[in-house]
């Protein structure tokens, strides 16, 4: 049986990194994009959509020639930014990250896919983009993957592309945004945690399912994963 290939935008650390360790590397070829090593290899490939949204014509071309089957975006992230006023050029920073990096990387592969073969698109969103417990720029550049996860499953459904949206919480992941908090707030980290958030495994198991072809069904669906409201998918 041919493995089919998955693509991981955002495999530096968290999600990213532990789905990147975890797939099945007998079923799948598994390639990377990551914004902190600049030494790309045969699977690895720079992408700092921070420095350049734009993709270069090397990564147009390594995304080309792997004729990839799945792309699991799991690149996101706040950045620090607290204000309700940020500057435009922050407020770029974060929809470049969060959004637009996501759209041209799906973009270029719907374009240079052959007709008949099938993409299917799995996005790594954030309750924060559909409920009030984030700060501005951020929950308003991950609220875009709603629209857009539904927008793709409409228009593009008789192309062969399959999108999915996953809504998590706060999760433990190496090196991810709770890992980060406690070393910043302990305090605030030990009652988040007393919560008992998910881990990374967690989402991970969701992600493989989401890679089978009977998960196709889901098309067009927001699937919640937060521990901190009911769960449920959004059709």
């Amino acid at each position: 049986m041919k493995k089919e290939t998955v693509l991981i935008n955002g495999c530096s650390t968290g999600l990213g990194f532990d789905l990147f360790k975890s797939l099945d590397k007998k079923k799948y070829n598994i390639l990377g994009l990551t914004s902190k090593i600049k030494n790309n290899s045969k699977n690895i490939y720079y992408y700092n959509p921070r420095e350049e949204i734009n993709l270069s014509s090397n990564l147009e071309l390594f995304l080309k020639k792997n004729s990839i089957d799945h792309v699991v975006h799991c690149a996101g992230g706040g950045l620090g930014y607290r204000s309700s006023t940020l500057e435009i050029e922050k407020l770029k920073d974060l929809f470049n990250l969060n959004f637009f990096s996501i759209y041209q990387i799906n973009r270029s592969l719907i374009l240079n896919k052959k007709k008949k073969k099938k993409l299917n698109i799995i996005m790594v969103g954030s309750l924060a983009g559909i409920e009030t417990v984030g700060y501005l720029g951020y929950s308003a550049a991950k609220g875009v993957l709603f629209s857009y996860n539904k927008n793709l499953s409409k228009y593009l459904r008789k192309e062969n592309v399959i999108s999915k949206l996953i809504i998590p919480s706060f999760f433990h992941s190496t090196g991810g945004s709770l890992d980060r908090l406690k070393k910043r707030k302990p305090l605030i980290f030990r009652e988040i945690n007393k919560k008992k958030p998910l881990s990374s495994n967690d989402l991970i198991k969701t992600i493989i399912y989401l890679l089978k072809k009977d998960s196709d069904i889901l098309n067009g669906s927001s699937i919640n994963l937060s521990k901190f409201m009911s769960t449920g998918v959004y059709f």
